[in-house]
């Protein structure tokens, strides 16, 4: 039996190294699953594009290279900012693609720390493959979100997604939000670790949320609370802590989380509790995680991550 491969990646946006990482899995696996990462987490600098529209612009891609119709499959995959979770989330929909019998290959190279979980599947096998110098989606979401011309290896279809996407509305906000992200990293020094307080209020089936009114996740729902100044931190004594060094957009940032209503000084207005629970792409970093994971429930099913591939900027 021929193994499959599986990729995992958030592709933010595809490039020429992830599709000949494709195309090499494709000489000896049947088939090649890519995972497209953070399909949960609203629009920003580090996530610009909707998982839909990550497919549509890899699939373009593969087509400009005779890439076999069928042979290359799309999931979404979200981020719970929790390594034990994830993984299980991972196994879960491999399982669901290719059933319990196919023998299932991980693909990538290891560049960084976030290159770990290549090592968090006993009993997958690995394919190794090469980095290609000089070319990343950070460098490329750097200069196509500050007007610079895009570095060599972005296929034509990905091109010409990115020249749409230049045109709408989103692509305005994230080209705001990059300038004021830059802007808080540079008036902090190196190193530094923050910390905020966010209150979570649930009652009568509905929850207390925050509409974002400032450049950095302009119109996003958040947790009310705040960041605090460098070098404070809350008292002790929050119902949960949420510190993954990825989980905020500026700089590593501690969540210490109350239950209960939050003080009269934060905005705050009530939203269904089933509505906010179905949009995670509504809410601000990981808000929506902290939500789910302090209730123990998980999102409903929605159009946000699992349909509509075919159509860019459907969504947000």
């Amino acid at each position: 039996m021929r193994p499959a491969a599986v990729y995992v990646g958030r592709f933010q946006p595809p490039h020429a190294a992830h599709l000949g990482t494709v195309l090499h899995a494709l000489e000896w696996a049947e088939r090649v699953l890519v995972l497209l990462g953070s399909a949960n987490l609203a629009r920003s600098v580090r996530n610009p594009f909707s998982a839909p529209e990550r497919a549509a612009m890899f699939r373009g891609a593969l087509r400009e290279v005779g890439g076999q119709r069928g042979r290359v499959l799309f999931r979404p995959l979200a981020d719970h900012f929790d390594a034990v979770l994830w993984a299980a989330e991972v196994r879960e929909v491999v399982a669901g693609v290719f059933g319990p019998r196919v023998p299932i290959t991980l693909i990538g190279h290891e560049k960084d720390a976030s290159s770990a979980y290549l090592r968090w599947f006993p009993g997958w096998s690995r394919l190794s493959t090469p980095p290609v110098p000089g070319l990343n989606a950070t460098d490329l979401r750097a200069a196509f979100l500050t007007g610079r011309p895009l570095p060599p290896g972005v296929p034509e279809a990905v091109h010409a997604f990115l020249a749409r996407f230049a045109r709408t509305p989103a692509f305005a906000r994230l080209q705001r939000e990059w300038a004021a992200v830059a802007a808080a990293r540079a008036a902090l020094p190196p190193g530094t670790h923050l910390h905020e307080e966010r209150w979570l209020h649930v009652r009568e089936e509905q929850v207390w949320l925050h509409a974002r009114r400032e450049p950095i996740g302009d119109g996003l729902w958040e947790l009310p609370g705040r960041v605090l100044p460098p070098a404070h931190k809350p008292p002790p004594g929050a119902a949960a802590l949420f510190d993954d060094p990825a989980r905020a957009l500026v700089l590593p940032t501690t969540a210490h989380v109350w239950l209960g209503p939050p003080p009269a000084a934060f905005v705050a207005r009530p939203v269904p509790l089933r509505r906010a629970l179905a949009l995670p792409r509504r809410f601000f970093e990981d808000h929506h995680v902290i939500l789910t994971r302090l209730l123990q429930g998980t999102p409903s099913p929605t159009d946000e991550l699992g349909q509509g591939f075919g159509e860019p900027f459907t969504k947000h």
